[in-house]
């Protein structure tokens, strides 16, 4: 598998996740919560394999590495503790803390690569990573009203950033389909 190939299904593979995510937190927004914290767990794994393949192509601007590499194991740690949520370990609010963390990496990394692309000239793919780092941040911030007992003003935060970043990660994962079929 070549470069351009890591990076077209690491990009899908991460939007795919980005859509599952979304949509266990609109179902925790919407009150159904027999399987929320599975879908975002399953979600976010899927939002760490992909940067992570993106990560392994060879590449020479060290900052869409990092970057990619930081996203990768930010969602790793939030798919992590949703999870252990879903089975019931440990108390809530360390697994809230465990997710906390993971956004807060996840803003991180793609805020780094939307730095490198739009350095780099890559406008769209800028655009899609800010959007992405933007999503991040703002379910972070959710975590934070959740951890505060705060449900009514959290949710709906958690939610808005996990459909931001579903945006901005399908809008990367097309930008680079296309930009694969041109070649």
């Amino acid at each position: 598998m070549d470069d351009q190939q890591k990076q077209v299904i690491g990009a899908w593979i991460d939007a795919i996740g980005t859509i599952i995510s979304a949509v266990g937190e609109l179902r925790e927004l919407a009150g159904l919560n027999d399987i929320n914290k599975k879908l975002v767990a399953i979600g976010d794994a899927l939002q760490a394999v992909g940067p992570m393949i993106i990560g392994t192509a060879q590449i020479d601007d060290p900052l869409n590495f990092a970057g990619n590499w930081i996203d990768g194991a930010g969602a790793a740690a939030a798919s992590l503790g949703a999870y252990r949520e879903y089975i019931g370990v440990g108390d809530e609010e360390g697994n809230l803390r465990i997710e906390f963390l993971g956004y807060i990496f996840q803003s991180m990394g793609a805020s780094l690569s939307a730095l490198a692309d739009y350095l780099a000239g890559e406008d769209e793919l800028a655009v899609g990573n800010a959007l992405q780092g933007l999503g991040a941040g703002l379910e972070a911030i959710g975590a934070i009203y959740l951890l505060s007992d705060r449900k009514q003003e959290g949710q709906p935060i958690t939610a808005l950033g996990a459909i931001l970043q579903a945006i901005g990660s399908n809008y990367n994962a097309v930008v680079v389909t296309r930009d694969f079929l041109r070649e």
